[in-house]
């Protein structure tokens, strides 16, 4: 039988960043290869990848990239790796727009990456090995599921999904192909986790037809609508609102058009003639005909909204006014909480009518408990493993799995965090002893940086307390000073309060560089150290601050 292994790389007690290796025999496949962005205390960092240390010491045995959707936490990785660790990317049309999306708004070139664009029920092989895909209903456009048909028994992947039997054409589960794939033997199912503490179906909880119809309904003059660009369903929905309540969309900006004409291309949109209508004639139409479909992704949503609502958004043709209805057809996560209630703030003082869902009555398209149990009836599984969420996610998941009573139980349903590995021989799956590196690497601009978290505290440090940069040149051998003493400060005090402590800085530096030049062994290092920790200290008593401190002391000879 062949030799499997599952490598957990990212997603496992935190949210978003999926990364799972399935290693058969001499071959991986990368499943999902996702991103998360940074909260705010990460100063100067764009994104965060998974650390991909494993995937690069065996590049030459990654086969392929699954990628199973086309959200920033499934493909946002792949821009920051693929030159390292290449392989075909194994996608629907659809995830490859967001794909291309995703590497534009970073200035990354995606013409050399290496596309097996597949429909969301394929059957594939790779490498002697067969791949069959089922649709699954999410926000995303032709998402899809993956089973590996192993020796050992189907290996299968269900993530971000729901239970939905009303969807239309891009958003239908293949149930029929789940039933196919369920006539072998599951070996082991991962399901998605991070709705898993919500009881009953996540259905309808994901759909802003309610809201948007009900302004539609209600109200006369223009209607604005914020809606997330990985949202694809309810983007899809409000086109098809607007086009059966013969309302025209203006579609905001350049990316908004590229989004939606492209999923038009793709055939995920439908539209009718006249539908869509240049922001030049905004103006032209009776304002109870207008709907200003804006997208974004996650805070760049959100900073649009703020640029609008002060007029400072490059078309001056849209403007926001108080006969304006805003719908803000998404809630805040953690990591852009600050940015979701500055936008909100900006959209209250234009005196427009705000709607926004509530984050109790509209929820992330994921599984709840319910939905889990669904799929797991499905495909019977001799072992489940919870995936992608954080671990009381993870722990309500594998509760509910547990308490079926179809033979799941705490010897069979696998916890398992980031770095560990689940080992498969001869039908049995257990806990690796191994272990492989896991954790965070911090994406600056459209480069993998090499960034210690000491490197983001002092950012950190820096945007709350400033900067103090000291620096001189000295002789050793004449044991003395020789250039002057340059004391600076930035974001510390006003210049008004400042002349007295730069004063004590100053004095206090050329006394200790002076004196460990007069004894022997004089060693610029733990000078440089002795200079920060006085100076920190005095700065920590006047001001009540704890400041970067910089010190260079520079030898002449």
């Amino acid at each position: 039988m062949s030799n499997i292994r599952i490598v957990f790389l990212g997603g496992q007690d935190e949210h978003f960043k999926n990364m799972i290796a399935v290693e058969i025999d001499r071959d991986i496949f990368v499943v999902e290869a996702g991103c998360s962005l940074p909260d705010k205390n990460k100063h100067g960092i764009d994104y965060i990848i998974p650390k991909y240390d494993y995937l690069l010491a065996n590049k030459d045995r990654v086969r392929a990239y699954l990628i199973t959707e086309g959200n920033d936490c499934i493909l946002g990785a792949i821009p920051f790796i693929y030159d390292k660790i290449p392989a075909p990317i194994v996608c629907t049309d659809v995830t490859r727009i967001f794909l291309f999306t995703f590497c534009e708004h970073n200035n990354i070139n995606p013409s050399r990456y290496e596309f097996k664009i597949v429909e969301p029920s394929d059957d594939i092989t790779i490498n002697g090995h067969l791949i069959r895909l089922f649709a699954t209903t999410s926000n995303m456009a032709n998402s899809y599921g993956i089973c590996f048909d192993t020796d050992q028994g189907n290996i299968i992947f269900a993530m971000d999904y729901v239970i939905d039997n009303n969807m239309t054409k891009s958003f239908t589960s293949d149930i029929k192909k789940m039933g196919v794939i369920a006539d072998k033997p599951t070996l082991i199912l991962l399901g998605d986790s991070i709705n898993a503490e919500r009881s009953g179906f996540s259905n309808p909880m994901y759909k802003l037809r309610t809201v948007v119809k009900e302004s539609f309904k209600n109200v006369q003059g223009r209607i604005f609508v914020g809606v997330e660009s990985a949202d694809v369903y309810n983007i899809v929905d409000i086109v098809r609102i607007c086009s059966n309540g013969h309302r025209r969309i203006v579609l905001y900006d350049a990316a908004t058009r590229d989004l939606v004409y492209r999923l038009v291309r793709a055939g995920v949109v439908g539209v009718t003639k006249d539908l869509f209508i240049p922001a030049e004639d905004v103006n032209r139409y009776p304002a109870s005909e207008i709907v200003v479909l804006i997208t974004g992704f996650a805070n760049r949503l959100l900073h649009k909204i703020s640029l609008l609502a002060k007029g400072l958004n490059d078309n001056k043709i849209i403007a926001l006014n108080p006969d304006d209805t805003f719908v803000l057809g998404s809630h805040f996560s953690n990591d852009i909480e600050i940015d979701y209630f500055d936008a909100l703030d900006e959209l209250h003082r234009c005196d427009v009518d705000v709607v926004r869902v509530n984050k109790n009555e509209f929820i992330k398209m994921h599984p709840s408990i319910e939905d889990i149990k669904t799929m797991i009836t499905i495909f019977r599984p001799k072992y489940y493993v919870p995936i992608s969420g954080y671990l009381v996610c993870l722990l309500a998941n594998a509760n509910a799995a547990a308490g079926m009573g179809v033979g799941l139980n705490h010897q069979n349903v696998f916890l398992v965090d980031n770095g560990m590995i689940l080992n498969c021989q001869n039908g049995i799956c257990s806990y690796s002893s191994e272990k492989v590196l896991a954790g965070n690497v911090m994406v600056d601009g459209s480069e993998v940086s090499n960034f210690s978290e000491q490197i983001v505290s002092e950012r950190r440090q820096i945007s709350d307390d400033g900067v103090v940069i000291l620096a001189t040149v000295v002789s050793k051998k004449k044991a003395e000073i020789v250039g002057g003493i340059d004391v600076q400060t930035r974001g510390l005090f006003y210049a008004k309060n400042s002349d007295a402590l730069l004063r004590d800085m100053q004095t206090m530096f050329t006394k200790i560089v002076s004196e460990s030049l007069k004894k022997p062994g004089f060693a610029v290092k733990s000078t440089e150290d002795e200079v920060k920790n006085v100076i920190l200290n005095l700065i920590r008593r006047n001001t009540l601050k704890t400041p970067l401190i910089l010190v260079k002391i520079e030898e002449i000879d």
